[in-house]
């Protein structure tokens, strides 16, 4: 007797053993050039980054400053400052207007009649003091002041001075406009008087200023002490005067920004070379996802032509750009500055012209990176080809199912037949 099931099984996978082979390699193959070319479109995505950024001529002109003083200012500058040397003098500091109330102490009974106004610079704000608690005290009054809904910018507090405490309102808001005024109407009584009292002799306790300064010999007024508008793309922040003392500030071109911008841009063609030679060449003859493959050869050529393809007159070294021997890109950052102190305007003619260096780059690379791009087809096409394969899978199943169950039957009458012609031997011999 044999075992129809392990017989009928091993005749099976016989059979099949080379179509899994074959599908099972092709499956195999189809997976590793998509993991390849999602690979490389990641490295393209890098690459299309930079180029985005790059394309910015503000990113290409970034600047610092430098001051011949501290401590009297600090400057910043956004990418796309000019470079130049300005002086700065300040003579006065902005201030927020700040004026104090007296009171005996802070559970003095405030008023529950009347309206309190108080205005900041022509916008003001209207408290009905019959709104207040019964019993309310000078904290409930300086609660309902700083939570009115319509208060224009003025901040109140309470400051205890020994002998009496001080209402304390002040502006959120420097400038000489900003002037907070109160006024008192519409009520009665001892509470309501006392107010109006202490409305009245009430103390500037800081005067609502304007910051003056000289910016390289032209008078200035501002409002506040951060400065945005003097010129383009610099923020100065006042903090102390310096009359007849004036700082040289200095807006430098920021090389190490310039050249940490072009060496991403090397990083990222790098990367895309290394991903193709990695995917595409073998040092040992051994299999590589995408060898011989025509997509990833064109696209390192078109990378590496636009590098060589520059406006006229330009070469690819005025850059500090060159290729070594394994075709990577290099960068010496001392040469490009050299280049951009011999032409400010280097970057924008070599890099944003319509034949500039990321112009023609950023053309090479949108058909790989754009949605629905190369890639993506690729990937899309090997998707429809697994799907192919595993269809030649299922129909190869249910073929090797109903072989099995054909090879079980033959096994099992076999076995059957066996059977029998044991039964009829046994029976000769007892008739022997």
């Amino acid at each position: 007797m044999i075992d129809a099931a392990s017989f009928a099984s091993q005749l099976v996978s016989a059979e099949r053993a080379g179509l899994d082979r074959q599908y099972q390699t092709q499956q195999t193959l189809a997976q590793n050039k998509i993991t390849a070319y999602q690979s490389l479109d990641t490295k393209v995505g890098a690459l299309d980054s930079i180029l985005t950024t790059l394309a910015d001529s503000k990113n290409l002109n970034a600047t610092t400053t430098s001051m011949s003083q501290d401590g009297f200012f600090t400057a910043s500058t956004s990418n796309g400052a000019t470079a130049a040397s300005y002086t700065v003098e300040v003579s006065k500091l902005a201030q927020a207007h700040r004026v104090g109330l007296d009171f005996a102490s802070e559970t003095w009974t405030a008023p529950t009649t009347g309206n309190l106004n108080i205005d900041l610079g022509g916008t003001s704000m209207d408290l009905d003091l019959s709104t207040l608690p019964a019993g309310a005290t000078l904290v409930d009054l300086r609660d309902a002041i700083n939570s009115a809904a319509d208060n224009p910018g003025v901040q109140a507090s309470i400051i205890r001075t020994g002998s009496n405490v001080k209402l304390v309102l002040n502006s959120e808001q420097t400038g000489a406009a900003n002037t907070i005024n109160m006024t008192l109407s519409g009520g009665s009584g001892t509470e309501y008087t006392e107010l109006d009292t202490a409305i009245g002799a009430s103390t500037q306790l800081t005067a609502a200023q304007d910051a003056e300064f000289k910016f390289s010999g032209i008078d200035i007024v501002s409002s506040t002490n951060k400065i945005e508008d003097v010129v383009d793309n610099l923020t100065l922040e006042l903090t102390q005067t310096n009359a007849g003392n004036p700082v040289t500030l200095t807006v430098n071109r920021d090389d190490d920004s310039i050249s940490d911008n072009l060496q991403s841009l090397v990083d990222a063609y790098n990367g895309i070379i290394d991903e193709i030679k990695g995917t595409t060449l073998s040092e040992d003859a051994s299999y590589v996802a995408l060898s011989g493959d025509a997509t990833a050869r064109t696209l390192s050529t078109q990378l590496r032509n636009a590098f060589f393809d520059l406006p006229s007159g330009t070469y690819l070294s005025d850059l500090g750009l060159e290729f070594d021997r394994y075709g990577k890109l290099t960068l010496d950052k001392d040469k490009l500055s050299d280049s951009l102190d011999a032409d400010p305007n280097l970057l924008d003619t070599m890099l944003l012209a319509s034949d500039g260096l990321v112009t023609q780059l950023a053309a090479k690379v949108e058909p790989y990176s754009k949605s629905s791009g190369i890639f993506d087809d690729k990937v899309s096409t090997l998707n429809d080809e697994i799907e192919r394969i595993n269809d030649k899978t299922e129909q190869l199943n249910l073929r090797m199912e109903n072989t099995y169950q054909r090879y079980l039957l033959q096994f099992t009458r076999m076995n059957e037949l066996e059977s029998q012609m044991q039964q009829t031997s046994s029976l000769f011999n007892v008739s022997s």
